[in-house]
């Protein structure tokens, strides 16, 4: 009996220990990122910036507003609103500001066939360079889009996520929101590229190939429409960069029910896409996709609320056991709040942020809570409100 309990306590901890040490080791990798110099350029690549907005009639003004704004050229670049449920009277004020309104009506909404809604509407229009995909709350620079060119200019790449960051920082929610999301940019994005991997999606603040993305976004069905993008993109062998520097602002959720709710639709996509990516694990690896392989074991590692907790508790329980050594549990956790910590940018870490922290024990119950009733949701479509 000890020795099946020993051999499960070891199969269990080398699954955990390369799950921080995966985390960690990316972590560290962001700390040596160094800036890259975006070159001036007279040539103008043509974008269509694309906003799916479900009823978003409170946030949409502003968003669209920043993104006419553009100091950019504006024959290089238009504006379209994809709306769903949005009142008639803010489709008529968007179109007034000069943004294109196309409105859609689906019995079951989803941002995967509101992007495809728009990619039909433009078959007879000439083709644009690249697509830029944008949340109905996101708040760009005027100077976005010029960034943006650059970047792919001098690159010449298919594939470009731009910084996501936080907008607002009102309540202790919006600040854990915003810091696990700076976690998530040091981790799987800034700490991916600087080791040579792609980096992940996120939704918004994306910039893609027309033609790439016009021929693939048929193929999304879930409501991690940007996960399946990025395993599509991975598969085919394409490079996703990521641009630190270009920013994108994007709300935060206020209120602890709300992130529950988001973080449900993440844990059932993060399961979708392990059973989705682990199928074709034997053919990545007979073509040596180092990228999409490593994206796959990405897809098992638990989210880290969860991994902190369980750590905590078989640090906890191993104390007490004598047959069982803990300290190499303890040494694991500690590991994994140094990781997460060095993650977060250092003008983050204030006394708002620690002040937040409070709100952690709440973020883990949910997120356990949620590994339960996770079934279906990353095919229904949940809606985050703003503000």
């Amino acid at each position: 009996m000890i020795t099946v309990i020993q051999l499960i306590e070891t199969l269990l901890y080398v699954y955990l220990f390369f799950s921080v040490g995966y985390l960690v080791l990316f972590a560290v990798a962001s700390l040596f990122a160094v800036k890259k110099d975006l070159l001036a350029t007279d040539r103008c690549h043509r974008f269509l910036v694309l906003i799916p907005s479900y009823k978003e009639d409170k946030v949409i003004g502003d968003t669209v507003q920043a993104a006419l704004s553009q100091l950019y050229p504006q024959e290089y670049f238009r504006v379209m609103v994809i709306s769903d449920q949005m009142n008639e009277s803010t489709n008529d004020h968007l179109r007034s500001m000069g943004a294109e309104v196309l409105e859609i009506h689906y019995e079951e909404s989803s941002k995967a066939l509101a992007l495809q809604s728009a990619i039909r509407s433009c078959q007879s229009d000439a083709p644009s360079d690249y697509v830029v995909i944008l949340d109905a709350d996101n708040i760009i620079a005027s100077d976005y889009l010029e960034q943006v060119n650059r970047y792919t200019q001098q690159t010449q790449c298919k594939v470009l996520q731009t910084h996501r960051t936080a907008k607002n920082l009102n309540t202790s929610t919006a600040i854990l929101d915003a810091a696990i999301e700076e976690m998530n940019n040091s981790i799987f994005r800034l700490g991916h590229v600087q080791l040579g991997f792609s980096s992940a999606l996120i939704g918004s603040g994306m910039v893609m190939d027309y033609i790439w993305f016009a021929e693939n976004i048929f193929h999304t069905h879930s409501a991690g429409e940007d996960k399946e993008l990025e395993e599509l993109l991975l598969r085919q062998h394409i490079h996703i960069h990521y641009a630190d520097s270009i920013r994108v602002l994007d709300e935060k959720v206020q209120q602890k029910e709300a992130m529950g709710r988001q973080r449900k639709r993440w844990i059932a996509t993060q399961f979708f896409l392990a059973g989705l990516m682990w199928k074709r694990v034997p053919q990545a690896i007979l073509k040596g996709n180092g990228d999409y392989l490593l994206k796959a074991f990405q897809s098992i590692i638990p989210p880290r609320s969860i991994l902190m907790a369980l750590l905590f508790m078989l640090a906890i329980l191993t104390t007490f056991i004598p047959f069982l050594s803990c300290e190499k549990w303890w040494v694991l956790l500690i590991a994994l709040l140094a990781g997460m910590y060095i993650a977060i940018p250092t003008s983050m870490r204030n006394k708002q942020l620690y002040q937040a922290l409070k709100e952690v024990p709440y973020f883990v119950c949910s997120m356990v809570v949620n590994l339960f009733r996770s079934k279906g949701a990353s095919k229904k479509f949940i809606h985050t409100s703003h503000g």
